[in-house]
């Protein structure tokens, strides 16, 4: 069961995961004034080591006051070395991007023919394309990862996660989705199983 983000119990949930896996967790909330209900009235962060090394993270984050399309993520990541100012975004090709040709100009193919069927890449820097995911590993990998949860992403530098130490001014990349925070116990570990997947053909 996906838990919504709203549940007051998510963190608990998630205090439970890391108590029966023997992992650490670090989490923060701020209370903003108001006369809103107790739990749209929080910031809350959220953010799990995979391992003692600390090489990938799961993390989690809700702004209710943010303006931005990233006011809520959960995800799992970790820091790559590259500019801070390149992006990209990998997606499921839905139906509109079929019948829209307005949003043609921001996509950028791998040449594979499948892949490019299934998945849109858009950002600002295509040399991430050739650099990262032309290998059919790594695509396999993608479209795996896509299928996770509803609304999956695949980013690198798409959200602002200065607040957990390893990833402060650093470049990163992750699969994470903006709907909700995930709390099951299964989908935490395929998130960790896929991108530490990642981290090793990245780094090979």
């Amino acid at each position: 069961m996906e838990d919504n983000e709203e549940n007051p119990s998510a963190i608990d949930k998630l205090i439970a995961f890391t108590e029966k896996t023997n992992r650490k967790i670090y989490f923060a909330e701020y209370m903003y004034p108001g006369i809103l209900s107790k739990n749209a009235n929080h910031k809350r962060t959220v953010y799990i080591p995979d391992t003692a090394e600390e090489l990938i993270f799961l993390i989690a984050y809700q702004d209710p006051k943010s303006m931005s399309e990233n006011e809520l993520f959960f995800g799992a990541f970790f820091p790559i070395s590259i500019s801070t100012s390149s992006t990209m975004n990998i997606r499921k090709k839905d139906i509109i991007d079929k019948i829209n040709p307005f949003l043609k100009h921001k996509i950028f193919k791998t040449g594979t023919e499948q892949f490019d069927a299934s998945a849109i890449i858009s950002g600002n820097d295509e040399t991430l394309v050739s650099k990262y995911f032309l290998q059919y590993n790594m695509q396999n990998l993608v479209l795996d990862s896509l299928d996770i949860s509803n609304a999956i992403n695949i980013g690198i530098n798409e959200l602002d996660l200065d607040f957990v130490p390893a990833f402060k001014n650093k470049s990163h990349i992750g699969i994470f989705t903006r709907q909700k925070w995930l709390v099951d116990n299964a989908i935490i570990e395929k998130l960790f199983k896929n991108i530490e997947m990642f981290r090793k053909h990245i780094n090979e």
